[in-house]
């Protein structure tokens, strides 16, 4: 077995995502060294929105080599949802003084696309007639 797919298996990422999670921590750690992690912390959001979008423009185009770059950010943007979600809080966190509205909006950043999911799902179940159901 390849070492690759041996840490694949082990950690559920690939090597490049790896690469990419120690990239940020350091980019993140240089911020905070440096007095200028608010200002990476917002690049970092933008940076995440930016590829959401680019990621949404490209599934959808009608080249296959295009719609494969999206898949490819799909994977990105699902591995970093978190990360992002949390610097958003933390954000936040230096504006907002009310705890009560900072805790909702934490609550509806991390659980909303769950919920959202789950809702989607649900919907897509109801359009199942019965003879197309798995039976138990």
């Amino acid at each position: 077995m390849k070492w690759q797919q041996h840490v694949r298996d082990v950690t559920g990422l690939s090597c490049w995502q790896i690469m990419l999670h120690m990239l940020i921590v350091a980019l993140l750690v240089m911020g905070w060294m440096s007095g200028s992690l608010v200002h990476i912390g917002l690049g970092l959001c933008v940076l995440y929105g930016m590829s959401v979008l680019l990621m949404l423009f490209l599934q959808r185009h009608h080249d296959a080599r295009w719609r494969g770059i999206g898949d490819v950010l799909e994977e990105l943007t699902t591995t970093w949802y978190f990360g992002a979600s949390l610097i958003v809080i933390w954000l936040l966190s230096r504006v907002l003084t009310n705890h009560f509205i900072l805790a909702a909006a934490g609550l509806a950043i991390l659980a909303g696309p769950a919920v959202v999911s789950l809702l989607t799902k649900e919907r897509k179940l109801g359009n199942i007639s019965a003879k197309q159901r798995i039976r138990r």
